[in-house]
């Protein structure tokens, strides 16, 4: 799926519900990334603000995707959970270890998000979904968020308010940055087979910092606004309809038993 399959089979016109499981990762002393509850808690706020657009919140003027997450309720035994895990080991919070082959549970029904130093990235997703050398459903299948990235209000501004987890949550679901492979061709049918591989995205060159309004690509305002690209939180205000067409598909066509 390297390329966006719009239409009335992909639209949002039912809910699916995403079980999530969060494995925050502190060092030894259980003291660096030692999110707390609420934190967690907040995050998923964000998500489900910015995912279903809701009104009044700062994802308003996003599509709504009918998307929607929640902390998991019954682990991979059939046992209550809160869905929130810990673990106080150094290797791990460095990003190192494999620890995904230690504490992962199911990926095809859950999506296990993890926090630690994201190896000083904001975070990351190991592949995206159709990539042809991933591997979906097996435990390297995960979203990694760096501690310092995560919730609202998280603790190193300008990425505090929850938008890096939208943002890598959004590549686990099969979207490109904005600006994946240039600019590409602006009008269909071609917008579909180059740049982000779809159309009602503007055409970027590169990637964006801060929230100051430019042009791209021969003068077309940079999407500055949009949660994939890389710019400060603050700016961050919602995904496309194709874009939200796209991670339907993927759920679908990838992850189809993941979403309840």
């Amino acid at each position: 799926m390297d390329q966006t399959v719009p239409g009335p089979l992909w639209q949002p016109t039912t809910l699916r519900r995403i079980p999530v499981v969060v494995h925050v990762i502190s060092d030894a002393a259980c003291v660096n990334g030692n999110v707390t509850d609420a934190l967690v808690h907040s995050q998923l706020t964000v998500l489900n603000e910015d995912f279903r657009a809701v009104a009044g919140s700062p994802g308003g003027a996003g599509v709504d995707s009918k998307i929607e997450f929640f902390l998991a309720t019954v682990d991979p035994s059939g046992n209550p959970t809160t869905g929130i895990r810990r673990y106080c080991n150094t290797t791990w919070y460095q990003d190192q270890g494999s620890y995904w082959l230690t504490i992962a549970w199911d990926t095809t029904r859950y999506l296990n998000l993890y926090t630690n130093s994201a190896a000083g990235s904001r975070g990351y997703v190991p592949f995206l979904p159709a990539d042809p050398a991933g591997a979906v459903g097996q435990p390297q299948d995960r979203v990694v968020i760096n501690w310092q990235a995560f919730g609202r209000v998280g603790p190193v501004v300008p990425y505090h308010k929850g938008r890096t987890v939208t943002h890598e949550v959004g590549h686990y679901l099969g979207l490109f940055h904005t600006y994946y492979s240039g600019c590409g061709t602006a009008t269909a049918p071609a917008c579909y087979t180059t740049g982000d591989r779809i159309c009602d995205t503007p055409p970027n060159a590169t990637s964006h910092k801060g929230c100051t309004a430019s042009t791209s690509c021969g003068g077309v305002p940079v999407p500055i606004q949009n949660y994939m690209e890389l710019t400060d939180d603050a700016c961050m205000t919602g995904f496309s309809a194709e874009q939200v067409q796209r991670m339907r598909c993927t759920l679908a066509s990838f992850r189809s038993t993941l979403a309840q």
